[in-house]
């Protein structure tokens, strides 16, 4: 019996993509869980639930959005210029119309991908233009 030798297969997006994307979605999903305990922490006026009493998470919150913010500019170079075929095209629009078909599902993931890459960019620079010093002054409500 002969062993057919198959050619090593290659990973689906190349290593610094996949280092890049990784990070990115660390550093984001962890500022995204230290953004609740703030809420939780300093406001919670829709709804609180049980976390420890922890003063200093705006800092930990900032210090994850800033990581966050460091590796994202190469990120989206790289999206915007390796990755553009995962990013909305002109024709999506018509292909989102052709629904019950593979490319439906594939244009609905460009959708995604470019939501997110925007949704990101806004996020992280309202952030970083924001005060970090008045939610624990307890400045919630307006000044007058």
């Amino acid at each position: 019996m002969t062993k057919i030798k198959m050619p090593p297969s290659q990973p689906y997006q190349p290593l610094l993509l996949r280092i890049l994307h990784g990070l990115t979605g660390i550093f984001l999903i962890t500022a995204m869980l230290t953004a609740f305990w703030t809420y939780d922490t300093y406001d919670g006026r829709w709804g609180k639930i049980p976390l420890p009493d922890y003063k200093d998470i705006e800092g930990l919150h900032g210090t994850f959005g800033l990581y966050t913010l460091l590796i994202f500019p190469a990120f989206v170079v790289y999206a915007f210029h390796r990755g553009q075929n995962h990013l909305i095209q002109a024709d999506s629009w018509a292909k989102l119309a052709q629904t019950n078909k593979p490319i439906w599902w594939y244009t609905l993931s460009r959708f995604a991908n470019t939501l997110t890459l925007l949704a990101l960019t806004a996020a992280l620079f309202s952030g970083k233009m924001m005060d970090e010093t008045w939610l624990p002054k307890g400045e919630l409500g307006d000044s007058s």
